[in-house]
């Protein structure tokens, strides 16, 4: 019995006992940088994805436009089924707009001579 006490007051007293011995602690110091990783990594995951889909509409035997429209049909219907219909409404609304924002910038960028002047001209 005092061999066990001794070897008690060496250890350092506390109270918390783990569940699993090897259990690591991760301070999150900035979760602005830890939510920006995550990001960062979904993004990546559906690049590549989206690049071994690149390949797939030139196989399929309708059109390419068809193919695409129904990747974005089963995208959309997954969403809707996943979130409440607000988050997928807004996200909807959201991302058609920046997609649409980006493709026009891209547009501006690349083919200028395609670019259409807004001219308002007043007759009176």
């Amino acid at each position: 019995m005092k061999k066990d006490k001794k070897k008690m007051r060496n250890q350092k007293e506390s109270n918390i006992v783990p569940f699993k011995k090897d259990l690591q602690v991760i301070s999150n110091d900035n979760p602005v940088n830890i939510r920006e990783k995550e990001i960062d990594k979904i993004n990546n995951h559906c690049r590549q994805i989206f690049e071994e889909l690149g390949d797939f509409p030139d196989t399929a035997g309708v059109s390419a436009g068809e193919v695409w429209y129904n990747i974005l049909y089963f995208a959309k219907q997954r969403v809707i089924h996943c979130n409440s219909y607000p988050i997928f409404k807004i996200n909807d609304e959201h991302s058609t707009k920046e997609v649409t924002e980006n493709y026009a910038k891209f547009s501006d960028e690349n083919f200028p001579e395609l670019k259409v002047e807004k001219n308002f001209k007043q007759l009176h």
